[in-house]
């Protein structure tokens, strides 16, 4: 069975200030957790899809860059693959 609690003005005015203030300091533990000084579209709307715009942009691009990375590896391993063919004939040809 529940019972009512009746608060005074002041006191009413004092916890609702207190939760206003926790509230606050969970979001202010939440972005310094985070990193982002947006979290949600709640906070910034805008703020928020630019950065998840150029979070999306920088994955693609750090992606591209592995490729990259990848591609010029094998051109590598086929240059040195054809260096040590042309030394192979070579060899042949002085034989």
């Amino acid at each position: 069975m529940g019972s009512d609690v009746s608060l005074s003005k002041a006191v009413r005015a004092n916890l609702l200030s207190l939760q206003n203030t926790a509230g606050m300091m969970d979001k202010t533990q939440n972005r310094l957790a985070t990193g982002n000084k947006v979290n949600s579209a709640l906070d910034n709307p805008s703020n928020f899809f630019t950065a998840a715009a150029l979070n999306s942009r920088a994955a693609d691009m750090s992606n591209l860059l592995d490729s990259m990375a990848s591609g010029i590896k094998t051109i590598e391993a086929a240059s040195n693959g054809i260096t040590a063919l042309t030394k192979n004939l070579e060899s042949m040809q002085s034989t």
